[in-house]
């Protein structure tokens, strides 16, 4: 009787270590799998991204004040994914049509993206209106202490250059500055 039921036991315990080790195996098996389609939607995400930029870029949002700045066009990109490099040919003031939004004297410029960037420069210029167009009149030069708009009435252009892990994205968009801002 000790002898069978020694034999039953044993039994028992492979029987039960193979069903223990079926179930680490299949356990393993979706781990991987799982892993697996993480990293094929990360391929296939930055594939779709990588085919229309456009979209997939960080969007810029300017304010001046409290007064936002509805219109700041892209003026190029370079930009990296996983799978590959993707590049825009910036372009100069001159090639995008600007509009001059009102601001105040001394106010600040607030520039915010829709993700983290390690880097913002900001590029000012005089501007001239022509032809319903506001064109930089001389050479863009850095605001390293303020980001405010001048203490002088006129017409002003910026770019704005954003480092980014991925790349670089640069932006233009003009100012009218003055001592009122005009009633719509």
């Amino acid at each position: 009787l000790k002898l069978l039921q020694n034999i039953i036991y044993n039994i028992k315990k492979k029987t039960m270590n193979r069903m223990h080790n079926r179930a680490l195996r299949r356990y393993a098996v979706a781990f991987v799998l799982l892993i697996l389609a993480g990293y094929i939607s990360v391929f296939i995400k930055d594939t779709i991204d990588s085919r229309n930029p456009d979209v997939a870029l960080p969007v810029i949002s300017v304010t001046t004040g409290y007064s936002p700045i509805p219109n700041v066009p892209r003026a190029g990109y370079e930009w990296q994914y996983r799978t590959k490099s993707v590049m825009a040919p910036y372009v100069s003031s001159m090639d995008i049509p600007l509009i001059a939004y009102d601001a105040l004297l001394d106010t600040p410029i607030n520039i915010d993206f829709s993700m983290p960037y390690k880097g913002l420069t900001l590029y000012e210029s005089k501007g001239v209106l022509i032809n319903g167009r506001v064109l930089a009149t001389e050479d863009f030069t850095e605001k390293k202490y303020s980001n405010n708009t001048p203490n002088k009435e006129g017409i002003y252009v910026y770019k704005v250059v954003a480092q980014f892990e991925q790349g670089t994205i640069m932006h233009y968009f003009a100012l009218d500055v003055s001592s009122k801002r005009s009633s719509i």
